[in-house]
């Protein structure tokens, strides 16, 4: 007869413990509808921030134009699924070499300039560099106080990682 009761109540625990899973199922999908409609905007901006693949891209405005800088050297991390990560460096040519084939749009000191991201970063900043790739000026705008082909050097950090952007203004 105790064989039956244990039985019985392994039985019912089971039934329950299926009914339990069954009903949080249902409350997670119904979280994550609010969520996906926009009800906890906190929940929405956080994952789409997380499920960047790779360094956003920036476009620059000078005056009236767009230029797009070559991207450049990049460190970026990607949270997986199952909780691991995807770690990728990539090293390519230094600036100079990066912006030689690359016709430099001409601009004045005052014309205006604007950093597009597609993502803004954390923080970034603008060096410019000389042919053998030293750092010359470090600042957080476009520099436009030189004479002839210049090289910009934008680094820009995520908390997913760092990206460099390269581009060449010829200032007169």
């Amino acid at each position: 007869m105790k064989s039956n009761l244990y039985l019985v109540l392994l039985v019912s625990a089971l039934s329950l413990a299926e009914c339990t899973t069954d009903s949080d199922t249902s409350e997670e999908s119904n979280d994550n509808t609010s969520a996906e409609e926009g009800n906890n905007n906190e929940e929405v901006d956080q994952p789409s921030k997380e499920q960047l693949l790779e360094p956003p891209g920036l476009s620059i405005q000078v005056g009236d134009e767009t230029v797009n800088p070559v991207p450049g050297t990049y460190s970026w991390s990607v949270e997986n699924e199952d909780g691991t990560i995807t770690a990728t460096e990539v090293d390519i040519a230094p600036p100079p070499e990066l912006v030689r084939t690359i016709d430099a749009m001409e601009v004045t000191e005052d014309t205006p300039i604007e950093l597009n991201f597609e993502a803004e970063p954390d923080r970034y900043s603008v060096r410019i560099l000389n042919e053998q790739n030293n750092v010359t000026s470090e600042s957080d705008e476009v520099d436009l106080s030189g004479e002839g082909k210049v090289i910009y050097e934008v680094m820009a950090h995520w908390d997913q990682g760092t990206a460099t952007y390269a581009f060449s203004l010829i200032i007169d």
